[in-house]
C-alpha cells in the first residue's frame, strides 16, 4: 500500500526522484497517465494489464468515454527509474499538470499522484475535518448496501 506525501523538485532534465518507500512497493518501471484534478498518475508497470482492461471495459462502445480514453492514452508514458529512483516526466504531462518546478508526490493506495505543488497546496487547504467525516459516512453507506 502507498501512503504519505513528499515534496520534490524537477531537476534540469525534468526528472523527479520517487521516494524510496514508494520504490519498494512499485519497483523501478512505471507507466504514467493524466489523472484527475490535473495530476499525473503513476502505476507500477506490472499493473498495466489490469489498468488497460479497465479502460477497455468502460470505453470501447461509448464514444464519450472512448474520446477521453484516447486523450489519456495519447498522453501516457513509460518510465524506468535509475539507481537513485529518478525518472523523467514527459513535457506533455508537465504541461497538463501545470508543474513549474516543485511537485508533491502522494501515495494513494495502489498508485502515486504527482501534483504541481501550487495545486496541491490549494487543494490541501480545502480538506476540512467535515470533508473527511463526509467521506467516511459515504463509505459507511456503501458498505451497508
Amino acid at each position: 500500500m502507498l501512503l504519505g506525501n513528499f515534496q520534490h523538485s524537477l531537476d534540469d532534465k525534468n526528472r523527479i526522484r520517487l521516494p524510496s518507500k514508494f520504490r519498494e512497493v512499485l519497483g523501478s518501471n512505471y507507466f504514467m497517465v493524466p489523472g484527475t484534478r490535473g495530476t499525473i498518475w503513476l502505476y507500477p508497470l506490472a499493473s498495466e494489464s489490469d489498468f488497460m482492461k479497465m479502460y477497455h471495459d468502460v470505453g470501447e462502445f461509448n464514444p464519450q468515454n472512448n474520446d477521453a480514453i484516447r486523450t489519456i492514452m495519447s498522453m501516457g508514458s513509460l518510465a524506468d527509474a535509475d539507481s537513485q529512483g529518478r525518472f523523467m516526466l514527459p513535457q506533455e504531462l508537465i504541461e497538463f499538470a501545470k508543474i513549474n518546478k516543485d511537485v508533491r508526490i502522494i501515495g494513494l493506495i495502489n498508485k502515486v499522484e504527482i501534483w504541481a505543488e501550487e495545486r496541491y497546496a490549494a487543494l490541501d487547504r480545502k480538506n476540512t475535518p467535515a470533508d473527511i467525516d463526509n467521506f467516511y459516512s459515504n463509505i459507511d453507506q456503501l458498505l451497508r448496501k
